[in-house]
């Protein structure tokens, strides 16, 4: 079999509690036949999900006898070309899953036969149907693993009845399956779901963290570029490497530039220039909420920094900059400028025309 091209993608950043969990159930045979993986898109949800696949498929899992030969001593058999291969224990502490073993290769290349995915395949959400299948396809026993493991995508979308057809499955499972749900939200499953399935939470990433892992990818973004696409992911993971893109980061960019040249017009109180700063929203209802979304953060970064230096800034990259920035507005004109782009934005969402509701806004500043 050819070699796996390596990268650190398998690797699950950040969330040490969660894996300290699941490798005690892993190695200590104490696996849920189901789990819920709640956390927000980006989040680590599928990182997870595939460490915990390779754990259990994993040929070099510790407490098993792995056979090999002995190149540093030669006996008879050695002389033979069918020489009795030589038992090694795996040590307890070995790291698990290996990622090096053929079995580990199959779920990073997604060819293992028994990891079966269940989607939305482009639908609102996952109807009974789906589920039917799979509560037939369960009753097959696994071919190559000793578990035949079901990962239902976005399963906060399954429709009452998907969830009521599952949940007869969840109830008395055979002995090989697990399932594992990943949600955002848990909530939205039913209660008769979540009680008979273990909720695992994905938890934001240390900006630091993230930072190490876009590294070592060999991220090419300026520090500053860098840390405005941290700030944007906000903890996700998987939201940070789609936006590290070189392609993707460029519109990123021209929406903050967008946005200091608004902070920047109101932090001079040059009103009569509003208008103009307007018309580098764009005319898209969605690219326009986005910007009003990220002036939003901008502001609330300033409010925050007028009665404290501790806050986590989600917008500003320069804390000293922003520091400089907040002491040119009073805390009151940032809570208006604050309410006013709520106001803005509400009113785009409920199918405002997007001009209108814009010089709106510049009206209201500028009073």
């Amino acid at each position: 079999m050819a070699a796996v091209q390596r990268d650190n993608t398998h690797t699950v950043v950040g969330n040490p509690e969660l894996l300290s969990r699941l490798d005690r159930d892993i190695r200590g045979g104490r696996l849920s036949h189901a789990y819920i993986l709640d956390g927000r898109k980006g989040s680590g949800r599928h990182t997870v999900a595939r460490h915990i696949c390779a754990a259990i498929a994993c040929e070099n899992r510790p407490g098993q006898a792995l056979n090999h030969r002995d190149e540093d001593q030669m006996g008879f058999f050695d002389l033979l070309d069918d020489a009795p291969p030589i038992p090694r224990e795996i040590p307890a502490d070995a790291p698990l899953p290996c990622w090096e073993c053929p079995a580990c290769e199959k779920v990073l290349e997604d060819k293992c036969p028994d990891i079966h995915v269940i989607g939305r395949e482009g639908k609102a959400s996952i109807g009974v149907d789906a589920v039917r299948f799979l509560r037939s396809d369960v009753l097959i026993p696994p071919n190559d693993l000793d578990t035949k493991i079901y990962i239902v995508e976005d399963a906060e979308t399954m429709t009452v009845q998907a969830q009521n057809a599952l949940l007869l499955t969840l109830e008395e499972p055979p002995p090989y399956v697990l399932f594992l749900l990943l949600c955002d939200g848990a909530d939205h499953l039913l209660e008769t779901i979540r009680s008979r399935a273990p909720v695992l939470r994905t938890r934001p990433i240390p900006d630091d963290d993230i930072r190490d892992y876009l590294r070592a990818r060999r991220c090419t973004l300026s520090e500053e570029d860098l840390n405005a696409v941290i700030l944007r992911a906000d903890g996700c993971i998987g939201q940070a490497l789609t936006l590290a893109d070189a392609r993707a980061v460029k519109p990123i960019l021209k929406m903050r530039e967008t946005c200091d040249e608004f902070m920047g017009v109101m932090a001079a109180r040059r009103y009569d220039s509003l208008p103009a700063v307007l018309t580098h929203f764009g005319g898209k209802r969605e690219g326009v909420l986005e910007l009003l979304a990220l002036i939003s953060l901008a502001t609330r970064d300033l409010i925050l920094l007028r009665h404290g230096d501790s806050v986590r800034l989600k917008y500003y990259t320069d804390r000293d900059s922003a520091e400089e920035l907040a002491c040119r507005f009073t805390t009151k004109a940032l809570l208006n400028l604050h309410s006013a782009l709520e106001r803005c934005a509400d009113g785009l969402e409920a199918n405002g025309n997007i001009r209108l509701t814009l010089m709106g806004l510049a009206v209201e500043l500028g009073s």
